[in-house]
């Protein structure tokens, strides 16, 4: 009440229903106010009139701010009168009353700056006031609490107000260094119990003992240093937990990011901030680490299949497997790391053998296929000279046709069976080839000379073909067959 105007004091006494005239003097006044039973719920009646007054004079975006600073939910609230009401009735409206209350004097510092009797340092008291009011709003506690420290001792002789306001900013920066710190009573040893008594006396107006204050400041800072060193250990611990994650492959840029932003935060004194997003980039990174782990455990499975399957194809995995014996080892001691290379290594050995395995099959089937070609083309003359004579080749066309189709299927295995099948049937018409030949005359000369060149090195072809091993030349030593003659006219 100490800090009250005449009128305020006044316009209490009526609401308490006490007479000024029957207490002459500000002392006795307010001794009657103070020992008549309904002071406290007055006193809160009446800050609470006095905080909403000086909320409805600012603006809107001034209140929104206003309450994010001080933790106030004001979302989705847009009447400027709504919002007044929330701020004035949440429970920091103390708090807030006690900023807004030490502006007052730091906006009439200029004013009192150069008035008669005022003193040389006053100015210098005003610029330190408005460096805390700054400080405490960007939330560099520490800066504020220095400031608002030495505008306290400078202030010694300058006017009451500008000592409540160098009060109020020291308490409110305390009390912010506590709130960041997250130190609860109990492990900020006597600070909160300092703050307290510090409240109790700025509101009873017994401002005149400085070292209630720079103790309450000494304490707030030590329990602020407290837990920056912790953080500072977690941030440590946390950036181990981050170059873990990224050493076994994991993506860390969310993490890294978080990190950064936490050393960022704690660097300019914002342990709350910082705390949260050490907490972010723990957890991101912990994320990624251990689904990394999982990836690298279940790749073990994988590469296991691989090794099975190359063994399948006929492929030698014994160094792949004695990789994976050992990444097994080493993943069974955490060595999560080296686990990972010998995992890497162990499967790419398994897929080189696969592969091989498989390119060697490649070059087997297209021999076997290229073989039953060569044994199809062979034995087909044959059948086509039987069927000219009109002797039974069903058999051997038949197995031929089926040769044919297999092959063109792929299954190059079975159509190569087919083909020496279609041989021998082919083979078995030979001697009534030859027979016929004989009765018509068509059997294969022994020697000649060739159209071309004139050479007598012709070698002759069962098909009726033949070729000069001089020149190249092909000629045709035996004319075509009727079947022969008719496929020719219809240009198959």
């Amino acid at each position: 009440m100490e800090l009250l105007s005449g009128e305020d004091l006044k316009a209490l006494a009526s609401d308490l229903r006490v007479d000024p005239a029957t207490h002459p003097g500000r002392e006795t006044l307010l001794a009657a106010l103070a020992a008549h039973p309904g002071i406290e719920e007055t006193l809160a009646r009446a800050d609470r009139r006095r905080l909403e007054a000086r909320l409805s004079k600012m603006r809107a975006r001034g209140l929104r701010e206003l309450g994010k600073r001080y933790r106030v939910e004001v979302r989705g609230i847009t009447v400027k009168s709504d919002l007044v009401a929330a701020l004035a009735g949440s429970p920091v409206a103390g708090d807030i009353l006690m900023e807004l209350d030490a502006q007052e004097p730091a906006r009439a510092i200029a004013s009192l700056v150069g008035g008669k009797g005022a003193p040389a340092d006053l100015a210098r008291v005003g610029d330190l006031l408005a460096k805390a009011r700054r400080d405490f709003e960007e939330r560099r506690f520490d800066a504020a609490v220095d400031a608002a420290r030495d505008a306290a001792h400078l202030a010694e002789r300058t006017t009451h107000a500008l000592r409540r306001a160098s009060w109020s900013y020291a308490i409110l920066s305390a009390q912010g260094l506590l709130e960041s710190s997250g130190l609860s009573p109990k492990e900020a040893g006597p600070a909160w119990d300092l703050l307290e008594g510090a409240k109790a006396r700025f509101a009873e107006g017994r401002l005149e003992d400085d070292a209630v204050l720079g103790e309450l400041l000494e304490a707030s800072k030590a329990a602020h240093g407290r837990t920056a060193d912790r953080l500072r250990d977690e941030l440590a611990e946390a950036r181990d937990v981050v170059r873990e994650a990224a050493n076994l492959g994991a993506g860390v840029a969310l993490a890294e990011d978080a990190w950064t932003r936490a050393a960022d935060l704690l660097e300019r004194g914002d342990l709350r901030g910082a705390r949260d997003a050490l907490a972010t980039a723990a957890r991101l990174a912990a994320d990624v680490r251990d689904r990394r782990i999982r990836e690298i455990e279940s790749t073990a499975s994988a590469v296991e299949d691989h090794i099975a399957l190359a063994r399948k194809v006929g492929a030698d995995v014994d160094d792949a497997e004695d990789l994976l014996a050992q990444a097994r080892d080493a993943l069974a001691g955490g060595k999560r790391v080296e686990a990972w290379d010998l995992l890497s290594r162990a499967e790419r050995l398994a897929m080189q053998g696969q592969q091989e395995q498989i390119r060697k099959a490649m070059e087997i089937r297209g021999a076997q296929t290229e073989r039953a070609s060569l044994i199809i083309a062979a034995s087909e003359p044959l059948v086509q000279e039987a069927e000219a004579y009109g002797l039974n080749a069903a058999e051997a066309r038949t197995l031929l046709r089926q040769a044919r189709d297999v092959l063109g299927k792929g299954d190059y295995v079975t159509g190569l069976l087919f083909a020496r099948n279609a041989e021998e049937a082919a083979l078995r018409l030979e001697p009534l080839l030859l027979e016929e030949r004989r009765k018509r005359g068509t059997s294969k000369p022994a020697s000649g000379l060739c159209g071309a060149c004139g050479s007598g090195r012709l070698e002759f072809h069962d098909n009726g073909w033949g070729q000069c091993l001089a020149c190249g030349s092909a000629f045709r030593w035996r004319a075509p067959g009727l079947t022969e003659k008719v496929r020719g006219l219809l240009g198959t």
